[in-house]
């Protein structure tokens, strides 16, 4: 099962980013990244090339990828039916 970060951002809409690259064998392994001050200067690097800024983070997780899936394809079935 491969694992991967999620970062949830301090804004009013709950931004949200997930990161496909790298992704770990284990939570274990991706929380030890997360907290890793090398690794999380790459992390910070990345959102600021995505954004164009600093955005303000609220958190970080780590979830396994088959979940993240499923929860995007729930998120995209809701939008979908609420389109009139």
């Amino acid at each position: 099962m491969n694992w991967l970060m999620v970062v949830i951002f301090a804004t009013l809409a709950g931004d949200v980013y997930i990161f496909y690259t790298p992704k770990f064998e284990s939570r274990e392994a991706c929380i030890q990244s997360v907290m890793d001050p090398q690794d999380q200067k790459k992390y910070v690097r990345k959102l600021f090339l995505e954004y164009g800024q600093r955005m303000p983070i609220h958190a970080v997780n780590c979830l396994p990828e088959d979940k993240i899936k499923q929860i995007l394809q729930e998120y995209n079935g809701e939008v979908k039916g609420n389109k009139t």
